[in-house]
Order: structure tokens, then C-alpha cells, then sequence
């Protein structure tokens, strides 16, 4: 009876620590997002890895709120580590405006959505610090 009790803790521990871990990984961003440079941004958004986790990063709402302001968009760039592009609102271009860092080396999705009238919103997979890329893209359009 206590061999069966043992077994049944470990099993029912190793499905907590499998299920904790199944639920942080995230799917690998696709090999070729370092050929992005260059391209425009709407690659971006026809990736469904990319558009699974922008999803889980941004929530509903926020999804929502960055979608709306990438219909006028712009070139993938490289800047330092990170592959960067920013879109806006037609005809509210740096009113309502939104962008993306890419970190291919750790794998990390990095967003901003910008609102006139709002405090800029971040937000970083695994809890990352935002890069420098996306606060002085931040920055240039709260100066204007």
C-alpha cells in the first residue's frame, strides 16, 4: 500500500512540474526572423507563431489596441540586437501609433502601443526589461 501512495505522489508531481512546463514554453520564433530585416512589417503579422504569442503578450484589448494602429507600417530594421518596426493609425500617425522588437538571440517578443493622451504601454515576454529601441521610439513621440 505505501509503494502505491509513493507512486501515486510521484506521479502526481511530475504532471504539476510537466504542466508548469508546458505552459511556459512558448513556440520558437521561425528560423528565417533574422532575413526580416529589410521587409516590410506586415510579415510580421502573417506568422501565426508570432500572432499566437503577440495574442498572449497583449491580451484582448491591448491585441486589439496595436492592431488598430498598424495599418500604415513600416520596414523591419535591425537595430543593435533587436529587429524593430513601428505602424500607426491612417491619418494618426504619431498620435496613435504601435511597435515591435524582436530578439531572435533570446527569443523574446517586445511591444509598445502609443496613445497621445495615454502613458505609453510596454510589454516583454519573460518579463524582460523593454529595450532601448522601442523606449526612444517611445520618447521621440511623446517630444512631438
Amino acid at each position: 500500500m505505501k509503494s502505491l501512495v509513493s507512486i501515486l505522489f510521484v506521479i502526481c508531481c511530475a504532471a504539476g512540474v510537466w504542466a508548469q512546463t508546458a505552459k511556459s514554453q512558448r513556440p520558437a520564433l521561425p528560423a528565417d526572423v533574422s532575413q526580416w530585416n529589410g521587409r516590410m512589417s506586415d510579415i510580421i503579422l502573417q506568422n501565426p507563431v508570432v500572432v499566437n504569442r503577440l495574442n498572449r503578450l497583449l491580451g484582448k484589448k491591448n491585441y486589439a489596441d496595436f492592431m488598430e494602429s498598424w495599418e500604415t507600417v513600416n520596414p523591419v530594421v535591425k537595430n543593435g540586437k533587436y529587429l524593430f518596426s513601428s505602424g500607426c493609425l491612417i491619418h494618426a500617425c504619431g498620435h496613435l501609433e504601435s511597435a515591435i522588437a524582436i530578439d531572435p538571440v533570446n527569443q523574446t517578443l517586445h511591444v509598445a502601443i502609443f496613445r497621445e493622451r495615454e502613458k505609453t504601454r510596454f510589454f516583454n515576454e519573460r518579463k524582460r526589461q523593454t529595450p532601448p529601441v522601442l523606449k526612444n521610439w517611445a520618447t521621440r513621440l511623446a517630444k512631438k
